[in-house]
């Protein structure tokens, strides 16, 4: 299911939010998806960023799972150019990033204009 590095956009976490996940939970679910970027390999944490970060303070391997149905389907109208543009221009907080160092993709950083 991983392929590649994993990558994310998405750096704010709620700290109460993932301690007590921690505390609780056993298992971790979060949705990636594989996806070529400019020629790279890359694995893209569609959700569940709560549940990763959760997962690594509990010192447990998450579960990683596909992207929800609704989202693939969409994808599944899309060329893969077009996927690539979509995922590189919409962003939550954050320039795409490296989840394990943080260093953000500096490939990626450029908006793309073209599908």
């Amino acid at each position: 299911m991983i392929k590649g590095p994993l990558i994310s956009s998405q750096r704010y976490l709620d700290r109460e939010k993932v301690a007590d996940k921690a505390y609780r939970f056993t298992k971790f679910y979060v949705e990636v998806y594989p996806v070529v970027l400019h020629g790279n390999q890359y694995t893209l944490i569609m959700d569940g960023h709560h549940n990763y970060a959760a997962s690594r303070l509990a010192g447990v391997e998450p579960t990683y799972r596909p992207i929800r149905k609704k989202l693939a389907k969409i994808f599944s109208g899309m060329t893969q150019r077009e996927i690539e543009v979509f995922l590189i221009n919409n962003l939550t907080d954050s320039h795409l990033y490296y989840v394990e160092s943080g260093e953000v993709v500096e490939e990626l950083t450029m908006p793309e204009v073209r599908a």
